[in-house]
């Protein structure tokens, strides 16, 4: 796919999006679907922030149970439903154990008493109810837990998603219907009439040009960058404050034969998790206060040491030590202002806030809810447009699956990886880097596939397909090596 600049700059849209994670993509899929001239533009590549670096997750959130926060749960739940029809090749059920030990806050009643009503709240939309299981049961499921002072678990489902993947995928979906999708595509400032916006300055950093966007609605869906983006503007954007929270999660070797673990965390309560991987597993994540820029967003030890610690209580013979873990990620969660001390405590609900007459910004939101995040959004822009919104058909329109048959030399067993999935990603998924294919394109920066000797294999397959030069392969290469060991512990 080509990068089709003079599509931006010569035409005047319905709407620009500004960011390319998750609420970006699926406001540009919803406008596109309603009918809207959509365009859409990324700093970086898609995906790249916040948005593939979760817990891969699509949940009700019973978490938020704690927080008696009911609509969320009940809102989560309907569109963890809606996704697993619309999306079945992303989004698939993950079965979970819940394990209670002595000593600890949540008792096995109280949890039984609140997964019946998170039964309840998913108005039986879930894949199964959930179970009670005894010490005996829970062992026979998981034998590598704890034995000391188990009382039992609770067996339930959520969704399990490549995150990356999911919103890559809607990238692709926007593209075919029309819209204008351009990645490495910076916002540099907006020009602004009396209240209005009527466009925005942007650079490309692949051709190093500059141009302007012109459109009758934007749209920041930047997350965490969400103050910079209204700080752009001469208008009150009192309304536009975060919270952003920091999220550590560690790559680790397989702890679990098929279950993910939901658990609370002996030092500080809160509910952290083992999820399956492939051959490994995901484990998360903290909920710290960050308040620099997302983009220097870096794991540090004392994280490391928190995850490790907690999951070796419950995995007391799991190889846990740095050595063990095999990468890091670390995003910024958007989270709307709050006076509550504890990251943990603050709400992840969301907010739509204009500002000016046509700037729509997102606040808050969870991935799980990006969907119906976006239907609000594109609400407001038909009111913004001052035209009678036509219904949402995101809940019903399937999110294609472009992913090709896997073919030819196989580049990683674990994750399985083909030269024909890197050959695809060149031709026909907008990648710009190396990194781009390694971490967005495939899971492959998340294994231990994800080091030098791998990536110098896929920047050479990359290299003719890409037009670089072999001085140009090697400064890739570099570049990614060099993010991937700040993703070491």
């Amino acid at each position: 796919m080509n990068r089709d600049l003079l599509a931006l700059s010569g035409q005047y849209f319905d709407l620009l999006v500004i960011g390319g994670g998750i609420f970006g993509a699926a406001v540009a899929r919803d406008a596109a679907l309603r009918g809207l001239r959509v365009a859409l533009i990324e700093k970086s590549d898609f995906a790249s922030g916040t948005s593939s670096r979760t817990s891969k997750l699509i949940h009700g959130g019973f978490r938020y149970l704690q927080q008696r926060d009911f609509r969320l749960v009940f809102e989560s739940c309907r569109e963890r439903h809606i996704l697993q029809q619309t999306a079945p090749h992303l989004v698939r059920p993950l079965p979970f154990l819940f394990p209670i030990y002595e000593g600890g806050e949540i008792s096995l009643t109280t949890l039984r008493l609140g997964m019946s009503l998170y039964d309840w709240l998913a108005l039986r939309r879930n894949v199964a109810p959930h179970q009670t299981l005894s010490v005996e049961r829970t062992l026979m499921n998981e034998p590598s837990l704890s034995r000391k002072g188990l009382r039992g678990a609770v067996a339930f489902y959520d969704c399990q998603e490549d995150d990356a993947r999911f919103c890559i995928d809607h990238i692709l979906h926007v593209s075919e219907l029309g819209a204008s999708c351009i990645n490495y595509c910076s916002l540099t400032g907006l020009i602004t009439r009396e209240d209005r916006i009527v466009a925005a300055r942007v650079r490309d950093e692949v051709g190093l040009c500059t141009f302007e966007i012109s459109a009758r609605v934007f749209v920041n869906a930047t997350g965490p960058w969400v103050e910079q983006v209204c700080g752009l503007t001469p208008f009150d954007a009192g309304a536009v404050r975060l919270s952003p929270a920091k999220g550590v999660h560690l790559v680790v070797p397989r702890l679990t034969r098929q279950h993910a673990i939901a658990f609370q965390a002996r030092s500080d309560h809160r509910i952290l998790f083992v999820i399956p991987w492939g051959d490994y597993s995901l484990l998360g994540t903290t909920d710290t206060n960050f308040g620099g820029d997302p983009a220097q967003a870096r794991v540090e030890q004392a994280e490391i040491d928190y995850l490790s610690a907690e999951a070796r209580a419950i995995f007391p013979d799991a190889p846990l030590s740095d050595s063990d873990v095999i990468t890091t990620t670390v995003g910024v969660r958007s989270v709307a202002a709050s006076a509550l001390a504890s990251p943990s405590a603050r709400s992840r609900e969301h907010r739509v806030v204009r500002t000016g007459r046509n700037l729509l910004s997102i606040i808050g939101g969870k991935y799980t809810t990006h969907r119906v995040i976006a239907q609000q959004t594109v609400d407001a822009t038909y009111g913004l447009l001052g035209v009678a919104a036509p219904p949402c058909r995101t809940a019903e329109v399937l999110v294609p699956n472009r992913r090709p048959a896997a073919a030819g030399e196989k580049i990683s067993e674990a994750p399985k990886v083909h030269a024909s999935d890197i050959i695809h990603a060149c031709q026909q998924e907008m990648v710009v880097t190396l990194e781009d294919v390694m971490r967005r394109r495939t899971p492959l920066a998340l294994s231990r596939a994800g080091g030098p000797e791998v990536a110098s294999t896929v920047a050479h397959l990359m290299a003719p397909l890409m037009n670089w030069s072999s001085d140009e392969e090697r400064s890739q290469f570099e570049r990614y090596v060099e993010e991937w060991k700040r993703s070491l512990p």
